[in-house]
């Protein structure tokens, strides 16, 4: 079967859906998906951030430093890379001296959805909490 998206014809493959790079024969490989998603999500601090911001909606430099620990240059690394992706926003306000906030995006919003399928995940595989007990 043959699937037509934004005028690209795709052949029917269970990983599809899943694809984020474009391929030359248009079929995903199945190293595709997750390295992109290790790529964004498995450098140090990228979710502790995240969850950070999640919770605390906007916050300065020094507030995420003192509660992530580390160095500022892997921390400022991590939020330009989150900026780049499109999940975090960079307000920079021209006070003395300059004030920067950190934010989600609605991109970046989005990921509570995760969070809160992976910590059900956790409490019923892990911590063996199933709802049906």
């Amino acid at each position: 079967m043959v699937i037509k998206l934004n005028n690209t014809q795709y052949k029917e493959n269970k990983l599809n859906w899943q694809c984020v790079a474009k391929h030359k024969d248009n079929i995903c490989s199945r190293e595709c998906l997750i390295n992109s998603v290790f790529d964004l999500f498995g450098k140090k601090f990228t979710l502790k951030i995240i969850r950070l911001l999640l919770i605390n909606k906007v916050m300065r430099f020094t507030e995420l430093e003192q509660k992530i620990g580390g160095s500022p240059k892997t921390l400022t690394q991590r939020l330009r890379n989150l900026e780049k992706q499109g999940l975090v926003s960079r307000e920079v306000y021209n006070e003395i001296p300059i004030r920067v906030e950190y934010s989600l995006t609605e991109a970046g919003v989005a990921l509570d959805e995760v969070f809160s399928t992976i910590s059900e995940w956790v409490k019923q595989w892990i911590f063996n909490e199933s709802p049906m007990k």
